[in-house]
């Protein structure tokens, strides 16, 4: 048996030995195609649509400025011209009103000047009843005391100087009433109450007129007659409105926008107003805060071009932010940070970058150059360092 093991190891050991297969040279790693964008300074903007309002520049309630029965009107559509006749009011209540007020002041007038004809002849006639009744208030006076020095002498009764005390007092009234009938001329109360008469007369006659001028409810202004508020055979008071005025030509849209939305708003912010298919340009013209707890901002633009009043859509673009433009796709977020590849010695290569704003496909950023080259679309599963090859 030991010989028979020996044989074995020996015959092993004698027999031909496997070949080892040679070993294969590493593969290379190929390089991934992809296109690129440049970095391009510019602005990135947002277009902005709101809903607006078109109204009149000018619009006006008309009332009427007296009472009266309509006899026509204009109809509403009807374009006039400043202080021409819209409504009209019938005018014989107000003709006769007037002749009856200048019939009052004629006759006021006529009273004034017979006061101030008189005037000079009771003058005269006053100051002599005035001398007159002095005159007699000093004889009376004197016939007075020498009855009391009688009285103490004895030779007059009592009664006697009774009657002369008597006589005394009212040659005394006279004189008092004399002197206040020449003060009250002198003073022209009673002229200056017919004076005061005329002047009553002569409002009356200006109202007068100014009743029948009101009898024709003119428009205020140049525009169009947008509404008829009376019918002919109606009658309608002072204060009521009659129709109602615009100037249709010239509109004014209003837009409600928050206070940060409207304070990036300029003179220089381009509008575009649409209507009903229709476009035209828009510039601002105001804005205003409105009160109460809205906190809204009225935006007011003036339209360039013909609208018609009612809504509309307003278009204008903001500036979100200025730097370099890039595609939006081209940014990828790894572990918090925002990023891109660009190609560099053949490999891409990933860059910070700081994202201001982006909007509609675009992006700005800060971290590159002017006229990098950004790997635009990027690469499923592109990590920093591999191979690319750009392809045009």
């Amino acid at each position: 048996m030991a010989s028979l093991a020996l044989s074995l190891i020996l015959l092993s050991a004698c027999a031909p030995k496997e070949a080892k297969a040679p070993e294969a040279p590493p593969t290379p790693t190929l390089a991934t195609e992809v296109r690129t964008v440049r970095a391009q300074s510019g602005i990135l903007e947002r277009e902005v649509r709101v809903s607006a309002t078109l109204q009149a520049e000018k619009e006006s309630l008309v009332a009427a400025g007296a009472s009266g029965r309509v006899l026509r009107t204009l109809p509403a559509g009807t374009r006039v011209q400043a202080r021409e006749g819209v409504v009209y009011l019938d005018p014989a209540p107000f003709q006769e009103a007037l002749e009856a007020a200048r019939l009052n002041l004629k006759q006021a007038e006529a009273n004034l000047e017979r006061a101030r004809n008189q005037l000079a002849g009771n003058r005269a006639t006053l100051k002599a009843q005035l001398q007159a009744a002095e005159a007699q208030l000093q004889a009376a006076k004197k016939r007075y005391e020498e009855g009391q020095a009688l009285l103490s002498a004895g030779a007059l009764a009592p009664l006697d100087l009774k009657a002369l005390e008597a006589q005394y007092r009212q040659a005394e009234s006279n004189y008092q009433n004399a002197l206040e009938a020449l003060s009250r001329l002198e003073r022209g109360e009673d002229l200056r109450l017919l004076e005061l008469q005329v002047e009553a007369a002569r409002l009356q006659v200006r109202q007068a007129e100014r009743n029948l001028k009101e009898s024709t409810v003119r428009a205020p202004f140049a525009g169009e007659v947008v509404e008829v508020f009376v019918r002919e055979g109606e009658f309608v008071g002072t204060g009521s409105r009659a129709f109602r005025l615009a100037t249709t030509d010239r509109l004014l849209a209003k837009v409600y926008l928050p206070p940060d939305q409207a304070s990036a708003l300029t003179p220089e912010t381009p509008f575009l107003l649409r209507q009903n298919g229709r476009e035209v340009r828009a510039r601002l013209l105001r804005k205003t805060d409105l009160p109460g707890q809205t906190r809204l901002v009225e935006v007011v633009l003036k339209p360039e071009g013909t609208l018609l009043p009612g809504p509309a859509e307003v278009r204008y673009r903001v500036k979100l932010a200025e730097g370099l433009l890039i595609p939006s796709a081209s940014l990828q977020v790894q572990e918090g940070e925002t990023l891109v590849y660009q190609v560099k010695a053949g490999k891409a290569r990933k860059t910070p970058v700081r994202l201001l704003a982006q909007e509609g496909g675009k992006a700005v950023v800060e971290g590159l150059d002017e006229g990098a080259e950004v790997i635009h679309p990027v690469p499923v599963g592109l990590k920093d360092g591999d191979p690319v090859e750009v392809v045009r």
